[in-house]
């Protein structure tokens, strides 16, 4: 680098991309334009950020052609690649051949079982073509299944010249998977033949979560230091110094818990039993039945025996209210308004025995904020991210097609995103409140009945008034169903959902987005900027 690199004397739009974070290979692309857009040498800032942008891309995406395409394509722009790196980029080009056939079509438009056996059959036939590894490394991701594509990975036939790569694929799978060691030793195999950000960034996750906290913390610190336009980095350095992973703490007056579900008595039953072993006190639960006509009312009452009728009622409705009306009903009822917390919770979901205190220790981190959130995650394959931290999209022009940034579902948890913070909204899978801000801001908007969007819309609320939520990384909630813009295409949730966001963008005016992603622009730098300078001050725990 020229001179040392400051957030704030970036130029305010990829500033902005920066500040959502380092991670996506769509947020990555549209990184490197940018940064491409600005630089003047190719060897000044701006291209450092904008190679360590398309290498941190292909580094999510080992396999994908296109990436690496996209690499190449702006070498001339940029500052030289490692040398070693030079055969393995020729390699994917020479191995790298769409095969995007009508039958590969249907196929991939499938079920999750027809589209695995379709891909068995491809790499069976052509074993060398990164095109099926791609899309076997994809659906791996996606479903959360990382043992097929380590099962496939630990007896492929390498291609020439591609070795280290499937290495590296292989050490994602086991990371994703819980073996850290063993990605750990495939991960410092490569830091020499395959000299990615995203091989040394792992190793980092493989040693920490391994418990080798020494070495995970100073090569994270030589990580940030290399790379300080990375956000996530120097926040994760700062969830170490701070012992974040490990915070936790109690409520500072009675909380709340409040839950609503209608004919999912199975998942309701999973949800409660969690709910009733879970590590609280000074805590009223209310569940509100929203006309169910299956076993829901059983369990309710199962579960209100279980707590303690002194402590847990149940609210119920004739017929299904819908989502934001249930939780207004609950959040008026007397004993609610008069509490100094409220959590909602969704009904398929397992709580963490310490996910209060969890939300806790973020309260006490930001006091301030106007709700705490958590990281969902798939209740059958933990490495997939559903909803962690939103942000609204960086630019007018793409929130008319998608409103909040999709980074966190763009790659598996490999640790990226463990780390606390602000941010504009999060989602209504498990969220908390302070119970005067919540009645402040007023009730959930009616207009997104039955479902979808009310707790995003409730948030951007927020924030309009000057409020910000707080992302919680270290408390994942197991979630049943899809969320977001993975649920299933198709299906009359599906249409819902697009239909409420195309009611949330006709809500506010671009400029009130607008307005939203400044404010949110400089709490995040400010909140930056603070964590960064008391690590080099070292002013943290």
């Amino acid at each position: 680098m020229c001179q040392p690199f400051s957030f704030s004397d970036v130029p305010s739009d990829l500033k902005r991309q920066l500040l959502l974070g380092f991670s996506g290979r769509l947020h990555l692309h549209a990184l490197a334009s940018t940064a491409s857009a600005h630089l003047q040498s190719n060897d000044d800032t701006y291209s450092e950020i904008a190679r360590d942008a398309l290498l941190t891309a292909w580094g999510e995406n080992p396999f994908d052609g296109n990436c690496v395409a996209a690499l190449v394509g702006c070498m001339q722009k940029m500052s030289p690649l490692p040398g070693s790196l030079l055969p393995t980029i020729k390699a994917v080009l020479a191995h790298w051949k769409p095969e995007v056939t009508p039958e590969a079509q249907v196929a991939m438009a499938g079920k999750p079982d027809e589209q695995l056996f379709f891909l068995q059959k491809a790499l069976k036939q052509n074993p060398r073509s990164l095109f099926w590894w791609h899309h076997l490394y994809e659906f791996a991701r996606i479903n959360g299944n990382w043992k097929v594509l380590t099962d496939a990975l630990s007896t492929a036939l390498k291609p020439n010249g591609l070795e280290a790569l499937f290495n590296y694929a292989l050490a994602n799978g086991l990371l994703a998977s819980g073996d850290h060691l063993p990605a750990a030793g495939l991960y410092r195999q490569c830091l020499q033949t395959l000299p990615l950000p995203t091989v040394e960034e792992r190793l980092v996750t493989a040693w920490l979560r391994s418990g080798k906290l020494d070495k995970g913390a100073e090569l994270l610190r030589q990580c940030a230091d290399k790379r300080p336009w990375n956000a996530g980095l120097w926040l994760r350095l700062y969830e170490l110094s701070m012992e974040g992973a490990e915070s936790k703490a109690d409520l500072p007056g009675q909380t709340m818990v409040l839950g609503y579900s209608w004919n999912k008595a199975e998942d309701l039953a999973e949800t409660l039993s969690s709910l009733a072993v879970s590590d609280m006190s000074d805590v009223q639960v209310r569940i509100l039945d929203n006309g169910s006509t299956d076993t829901t009312p059983g369990v309710i009452r199962q579960f209100v025996d279980q707590f303690g009728s002194d402590k847990a009622e149940v609210v119920t409705m004739p017929i299904n209210i819908g989502a934001p009306a249930a939780r207004n009903w609950l959040m008026a009822l007397p004993e609610v308004r008069e509490s100094d917390f409220v959590a909602y919770i969704d009904d398929d979901i397992s709580l963490p025995a310490d996910w209060l205190q969890r939300l806790g220790a973020a309260e006490k981190r930001y006091p301030d904020s106007g709700v705490w959130g958590c990281k969902v995650v798939d209740f059958d394959g933990p490495a997939r991210i559903q909803c962690g931290e939103h942000n609204l999209m960086p630019s007018l022009e793409e929130r008319q097609n998608t409103l909040m940034s999709t980074i966190m579902l763009q790659d598996g948890d490999f640790g990226q995103a463990d780390y606390i913070r602000p941010c504009t909204s999060v989602t209504g899978c498990v969220h908390m409140f302070r119970t005067e801000r919540l009645l402040e801001n007023g009730s959930f908007d009616l207009r997104f009945a039955p479902t979808q969007y009310d707790d995003l819309e409730r948030d951007l609320r927020m924030v309009l008034n000057g409020g910000y939520a707080v992302y919680q990384g270290f408390l994942g909630i197991p979630h049943k169903r899809k969320s977001g813009s993975m649920a299933d295409s198709g299906r009359p949730e599906s249409a819902n959902a697009t239909g409420n966001l195309h009611k949330l963008l006709a809500k506010y005016e671009p400029e009130e987005f607008e307005k939203m992603a400044i404010e949110m622009d400089n709490v995040l730098l400010a909140d930056l900027d603070t964590k960064i300078d008391l690590l080099k001050s070292g002013e943290t725990l």
